[in-house]
């Protein structure tokens, strides 16, 4: 069961993620007014584009973390240590978006941004799990299981 969890949901969940990770900057980038002119807060262009290589490094790392949860061939292809260290990385990412996620439930009053929240924090438990998992496994040296 936990074989699933780690080799064909994790994947999943962590694509499902990155798509959303990826709608919100396209909505955010191209969705709202531009009120910069009217405010007089134009944000500075350094800043900006440290915060999109910060993006766009996040998005790779979560998109290679579910090929190597979810493909043996490029799993056995990477030297342990390098598949140890990604995983443990990318875990410490989930950790953050469920502890971002448990911040947004209690501080925010009841309603459907709590059922995401709370569904956030369950998504990124799990790939968290199966990245430990991982990354123990390859620390270890351990075989890869085989899949059902």
């Amino acid at each position: 069961m936990m074989n699933v969890l780690r080799r064909r949901a994790a994947p999943v969940l962590l694509l499902g993620q990155t798509a959303y990770v990826v709608l919100l900057e396209f909505a955010f980038t191209f969705l709202v007014p531009d009120t910069a002119e009217l405010d007089h807060t134009e944000s500075g262009s350094s800043g900006m584009l440290l915060y999109r290589v910060l993006v766009v490094v996040a998005v790779l790392g979560m998109l290679g973390g579910a090929v190597l949860l979810g493909s043996a061939r490029v799993r056995d292809g990477i030297p342990r240590a390098v598949r140890a260290v990604w995983l443990a990385l990318l875990a410490l990412g989930e950790v953050a978006i469920a502890v971002a996620f448990a911040g947004s439930a209690v501080v925010g009053s009841p309603g459907p941004d709590t059922v995401i929240s709370v569904l956030g924090i369950l998504v990124s438990g799990c790939i968290a799990y199966s990245c430990i998992a991982e990354a123990g496994s390859a620390m270890r040296g351990a075989a890869p299981e085989a899949s059902v």
